[in-house]
């Protein structure tokens, strides 16, 4: 027979079976909002007024009539009054516990005939026959325990209380119990009752009788060596007693080796609660062998302090006699526990059980015998063990824990899920499992094996990857990963029955990809690393409950999808808005998503872009228009024609020595004028002028391009022959705009204008925009038709062509300006 060992500390408190670790925190959230009261006297309601702690009455309480809850505890009465209480006609519960009362005088609570809840225990009160309760007909509830009357004589006043339910009474000073003293206490339906004595010197058989109607009985009792004053007290519980607390009771020092609990077999003892009890091997064979011949079905063992090695005599008892459904173990004390004997004897106890709790125990080995013997177990709680894969299940153990349904296994050694799984699937109606705070890992190996009927699984806080989603089982239902080391969740199509996942506080850098159609209702993944959300595909879900929350997110333009999915959404998001905060960038850090705002040009980048290119596009196509009205691109090619030349001419050649006196830049359809007229008068002067013209003197070889500038910048003076059909010559055009460069080239003015004809505005082309100018800002000569000034046009023209020009051997220093008396002003070009 395989042994089951118990530590020396075997922990076991009734919880009911939860299968997310959150259960215990809303347990006590909810015990601390019930309890926390504001010594400022902060009011939370109206109705209820805490003044505790306060020095009350040395202190002022505001009590008004419509008070409904008062809290005095813990203050400085020493007696209670009659007017204390007459305004608060509404008062429901009064709690006066802690105080020095001494006195309670006659009507005092004439006035609350709607008190339900009092609390008077803790005082000085000296004797309670007297108290004035018969106008609190409406009193559920009275505690009156460790005051300082010696006997618990109760008056005939506490008979009015028709509606009591809860009575606590007694204290460490209370020796004895007869049964005058509660006979007052027949006709009150009591249910709930709680006693204290201090060292019990006399019971009087038949005391209890009083108390018909009692369904809960807690003994606080001090009994000292008169075990059979606690053997008379069990022979008179109740009939109607179906729960039992035996509290506070030293049974080694005081009844050891005396059978106590034999009047158990004959009660009607449902439950037994045993607590803070110090018990030995002979007491606890008598409690088992007592339990297990009696009625009692469920038992809670909590904090015993054992001084045993399990040298238990039970008395074999057939397990269809076995009544015995729920055993729950806390807090077990044994100093002796590596000397305990086997417990192989003790299978009958398992047999019937249906739930199980063994918490904190040390416990390290569950032998297969046990586990097949529980065929009605559905619920086992083993939490803060050191039971592992190969001690809780033994690999060769078939059907073990047959119909159980909930398992939960926190702060165990469990290590390797792939083997875990594979024990659990060998108890066939296993539907949840919880093992948190344990060392769960999934290495490559052999696959995952679950039973069938598992939808229920609580792994949080493990050290589980993102690989375990390959490993679960498909009829999930509920999940939980928190606390985990998973990175990423991967599609979600193969879990198509979950309906809660739970993946709190892990390293998780994305929104998990949920599949449309998914049953997913209720999805936790806060206190990740997610920095990105788009909540476009999530709109898709039909989610009831989603937390995101604590998470680094990047505020830029794509989380005002969270805002819009939150402001559109049906579901309930938890913590918004004050725990969804940016992490980046700085200028946003710690801000939250509900209160930012973005410009237009941040978010909609494609449309910025597109009306960017739009009016890039417009811009072109106007610069386009533009350069095709005003001739823009004839001037680049031109300019480029000329840098591209002036890069090829020999620098040489180019010193501001000049060969020519002027070079003529004219019209073909001129020519006749130039070669007959010009060219005439100029070189058969005294002294002959030096004229270059094309015809002639371009050099044969040499590109027309640089043989105009080759020309001009050899040349002293350029002069234009304007006429109709010069405007209308390309290569004039040219030659004028090369002219102009090298005017700003050499800083000199050396352009001669000379109007052969008057030229119609409409005439010039738009590209000679540089002769408007030209002949808008310079003086020009105009061919007179008259001869006798055709003669001072020619000796103006010669002189100026000779100025300062010496053979082409000087150096033109300064800028020259024309200044010929009776010439044309520009404006008069287009007369």
């Amino acid at each position: 027979m395989e042994k089951l060992l118990l530590g020396s500390r075997i922990y076991f408190t009734d919880i009911t079976a939860k299968m997310t670790c959150r259960g215990a925190v809303a347990i006590l959230m909810s015990t601390l909002f019930m309890t926390v009261f504001c010594a400022n006297q902060k009011r939370v309601d109206t109705s209820l007024v805490n003044c505790s702690g306060i020095e009350y009455p040395f202190s002022r309480c505001n009590l008004k009539p419509n008070v409904e809850i008062l809290d005095l505890s813990h203050n400085n009465i020493t007696i209670i009054q009659q007017q204390s209480f007459q305004n608060l006609i509404k008062l429901k519960e009064l709690f006066l516990q802690f105080n020095h009362i001494t006195v309670i005088e006659p009507g005092s609570f004439a006035k609350n005939s709607e008190l339900r809840y009092l609390d008077l225990s803790n005082n000085f009160l000296r004797d309670i026959s007297g108290l004035p309760f018969n106008r609190l007909q409406s009193l559920t509830h009275l505690d009156i325990t460790n005051n300082m009357f010696d006997t618990a004589d109760f008056g005939a006043e506490i008979n009015k209380l028709q509606k009591l339910h809860s009575l606590r009474f007694g204290n460490t000073r209370l020796s004895s119990l007869k049964s005058s003293s509660l006979s007052a206490l027949r006709g009150i339906p009591l249910k709930e009752v709680y006693l204290i004595t201090g060292l019990l010197q006399a019971y009087e058989p038949g005391t209890l009788n009083a108390l018909q109607n009692v369904e809960k009985l807690s003994l606080d009792l001090q009994f000292g060596q008169k075990a059979e004053l606690l053997i008379n007290i069990f022979k008179d519980i109740p009939a109607t007693t179906t729960t039992l607390e035996i509290l506070n009771s030293d049974l080694i020092k005081n009844a050891k080796n005396i059978n106590l609990f034999f009047p158990l077999k004959k009660s009607n003892i449902l439950t037994l609660v045993v607590q803070n009890i110090t018990i030995d091997d002979a007491l606890t064979t008598h409690f088992f062998n007592s339990v297990l011949g009696s009625k009692i079905e469920e038992l809670f063992l909590n904090t015993i302090k054992m001084d045993g090695i399990g040298n238990w005599k039970i008395i074999p008892v057939p397990s269809d006699q076995i009544n015995l459904r729920k055993l729950h173990i806390s807090n077990v004390d044994n100093p002796n526990f590596y000397h305990f004997y086997s417990l192989e004897y003790f299978l009958a106890i398992f047999a019937k059980l249906t739930e199980l709790m063994i918490l904190d125990g040390n416990l390290f080995y569950v032998p297969c015998q046990v586990s097949k013997k529980m065929i009605y177990l559905t619920y086992l709680d083993i939490t803060t063990n050191l039971l592992q894969e190969f001690s809780f299940i033994p690999e060769k153990c078939n059907a073990p824990f047959p119909n159980l349904k909930t398992l939960i296994v926190d702060r165990n050694q469990f290590s390797k899920l792939h083997k875990f799984s594979t024990l659990l699937s060998k108890m066939k109606n296993l539907s949840s499992i919880r093992a948190c705070h344990n060392d769960l890992r999934l290495q490559k190996g052999p696959a995952c094996t679950w039973p069938q009927t598992m939808t229920h699984i609580n792994f949080s806080h493990n050290n589980l990857e993102s690989n375990v989603f390959g490993c679960l089982p498909v009829s999930l239902e509920s999940l939980d990963l928190s606390y985990n080391l998973i990175t990423t969740v991967p599609n979600l199509k193969r879990l198509r029955n979950l309906r809660e996942m739970f993946l709190t506080a892990n390293i998780i850098v994305s929104f998990p990809e949920i599949p449309v159609g998914n049953s997913l209702k209720i999805l936790h993944i806060d206190h990740n690393k997610i920095k990105n959300l788009n909540m476009h595909s999530s709109q898709a879900l039909d989610l009831v409950e989603l937390k995101f929350s604590n998470n680094p997110f990047e505020c830029f333009c794509e989380i005002q999808t969270v805002f819009n999915y939150v402001q559109q959404a049906q579901t309930a998001i938890l913590e918004w808005p004050n725990q969804y905060q940016c992490d980046r960038p700085q200028k946003f850090k710690g801000q939250a998503i509900q209160f930012l705002k973005f410009s237009p040009i941040e978010c909609k980048i494609p449309l910025f872009v597109g009306v960017l290119l739009a009016c890039v596009v417009i811009l072109v196509i106007v610069c386009i228009m533009l350069c095709i009205k005003y001739n823009v691109t004839w001037y680049i090619r031109t300019l480029w024609l000329w840098l591209k030349a002036k890069r090829g001419v020999d620098v040489s050649l180019v010193e501001n020595k000049f060969e020519y006196n002027a070079f003529i830049s004219y019209s073909e359809y001129d020519s006749s004028w130039v070669k007959n007229k010009l060219l005439v008068q100029l070189e058969n002067s005294d002294p002959p002028c030096r004229i270059c013209i094309h015809e002639r003197d371009f050099k044969p070889g040499k590109s027309i391009i640089n043989n105009i500038i080759d020309c001009i910048s050899k040349s002293y003076k350029t002069i234009f022959i304007l006429s109709k059909h010069f405007v209308q010559s390309e290569w004039c055009h040219y030659e004028l705009f090369f002219a102009h460069q090298q005017v700003f080239d050499d800083k000199k003015d050396s352009l001669i204008l000379l109007l052969l004809e008057p030229i119609p505005k409409n005439s010039i082309p738009d590209r000679f925009c540089k002769l408007r100018k030209l002949m808008n800002r310079n003086t020009y000569l105009e061919w007179p038709q008259n001869e006798f000034q055709q003669s001072f046009f020619w000796k103006r023209l010669k002189a100026v062509l000779n100025l300062d020009f010496h053979s082409c051997s000087s150096q033109v220093t300064q800028q020259e300006i024309i200044q010929i008396p009776h010439a044309t002003a520009g404006g008069e070009l287009y007369a």
